[in-house]
């Protein structure tokens, strides 16, 4: 493993990765670490109660990594959140295990960080494999929001939105986070010159995702949003859950029963975001609107692959 001279303009980063049997992603996870040219970093690896060997993996590949392994699975917002109050670093990545970095990655997305301090949270482009960028893109891109799998967030940043919401265990975390950091004045960004790979989803292991995709959207909105968008993602997500009931797929309905008991909490969440927000909720909305239509581009794209 190589080591760095810590400098002001070379920040300590600590690289959060959260497990859940992931031991066949680990050894391309950490030969890619071997290859990062710069800064300093320090790996805090957090386990989510894996049932195959991820942490003796681990141990082995990474012998000074700190490794915190948790007797059940918390999910992947709450294990952030572990590995972050472990942190040392001025930076904090939050990495999956099937992310590999490339070697110049961390250093471009750094020196952006440093360079803007209105950025509250950025993230590498994260690519599949097989896939490369297009030409002449710009260095950054404002997103409403960037995936949880390679996300990095200044430590002062990250004090101050107070982490991921626990009460997401998996899914829309991300999306929460990101919006509630615009709300909060802070931008959210796509360093479309660093770029990491990613599998997805190899490192869930998780099947209850119509409950908690249902569930997560409808709080997320119900949290942050303005009333209008509220009602239309309601009528959005009512509308896809009368489909996914007439395909079996009943378990939806537990994600709007729990937020229909957890209403009075939310609804002063709601409030208390309300009274801090100093972001521009149209800009974000804006946003939100690009970034739909650029995922659902994409995903019609991949699946016309052959």
């Amino acid at each position: 493993m190589q080591e760095y001279a810590r400098t002001p303009a070379a920040p300590l980063v600590s690289l959060v990765l959260v497990t859940y049997n992931s031991a066949a992603e680990l050894p391309a996870f950490f030969s890619a670490l071997e290859q990062i040219v710069a800064p300093l970093f320090e790996v805090i690896v957090v386990d989510n109660a894996s049932h195959d060997d991820t942490v003796a993996l681990a141990r082995r590949c990474w012998p000074t990594a700190l490794i915190q392994p948790n007797t059940v699975n918390i999910g992947f917002g709450r294990a952030c959140n572990q590995g972050a109050a472990l942190a040392r670093g001025a930076y904090i990545q939050f990495l999956n295990a099937d992310v590999v970095l490339t070697p110049t990655a961390l250093q471009i997305a750094i020196a952006n960080l440093q360079a803007h301090p209105d950025i509250g949270i950025l993230c590498p482009s994260t690519l599949y494999p097989d896939q490369t960028l297009p030409p002449n893109l710009p260095p950054l891109e404002d997103t409403a929001a960037v995936p949880g799998c390679a996300m990095i967030v200044p430590q002062p940043v990250w004090e101050q939105l107070g982490g991921f919401d626990e009460r997401i265990f998996l899914y829309w975390e991300d999306t929460e986070l990101c919006w509630r950091a615009w709300l909060l004045g802070w931008r959210v960004v796509a360093d479309l010159r660093a770029v990491v790979y990613h599998e997805r989803g190899a490192s869930t292991g998780f099947r209850r995702w119509d409950e908690e995709l249902t569930k997560n959207s409808l709080y997320t909105y119900l949290k942050l949003m303005r009333w209008p968008l509220v009602l239309a993602w309601l009528g959005r997500t009512l509308l896809s859950s009368a489909v996914k009931t007439l395909m079996g797929r009943w378990v939806v309905w537990r994600g709007w029963w729990w937020n229909l008991r957890h209403s009075v909490s939310i609804w002063r969440a709601r409030r208390q975001l309300a009274r801090q927000c100093t972001g521009d909720r149209r800009y974000l909305e804006q946003l939100i609107k690009i970034h739909a239509r650029r995922t659902a581009a994409e995903r019609r794209a991949r699946a016309a692959l052959p």
